[in-house]
């Protein structure tokens, strides 16, 4: 009798503890991912065709995120990525940061976690990009040498990290 109140106890202190893990990725995700949203490209007077074709194709990509269709938005978006790195256009790092956020919604954090390092990488000073949460978070999450101030969730953490 005393061996199954033992399971018992062991039963309602997994649940609660899947629970509590539950309801941080419930709250605590969601806040970070809606604070931070697609970027749209800046206007450039004089632009040439290939500026307008990427930009066009990154204003598609945000209509598809902002509809909930991600994996829709993350082919759009790798589109655009693929075609301002042929063209060395300076827009990548903001590509590569719309790319990251529409994978990180998909619940792609190693794939988002490479393009994150790219938007920092080509962000041209952008404080949108720098100073971004989520890329923080991925950083952190994924790279063991960095210490992390917050709470990371358990779906961008990899084994070892923390």
């Amino acid at each position: 009798m005393t061996r199954w109140v033992g399971v018992k106890i062991q039963y309602k202190k997994v649940m609660f503890f899947c629970s509590m893990v539950f309801l941080f990725m419930v709250l605590c995700i969601p806040v970070w991912s809606k604070t931070e949203v697609p970027l749209s490209l800046p206007k450039v007077e004089g632009s040439k065709s290939f500026d307008l074709e990427i930009s066009q194709i990154n204003r598609e990509a945000i209509k598809s995120y902002q509809m909930g269709l991600f994996s829709k938005a993350v082919n759009q978006f790798k589109k655009a990525v693929n075609l301002s790195r042929q063209l060395r256009d300076p827009s990548q790092g903001i590509l590569h940061f719309n790319l990251s956020l529409s994978l990180h919604k998909e619940g792609n954090h190693e794939e988002a976690t490479k393009h994150f390092y790219s938007a920092k990488r080509f962000a041209r000073g952008n404080p949108k990009i720098l100073e971004s949460e989520l890329l923080k978070m991925h950083e952190c999450g994924f790279n063991p040498s960095i210490s992390c101030d917050k709470k990371i969730p358990l779906s961008m953490n990899i084994e070892g990290s923390h």
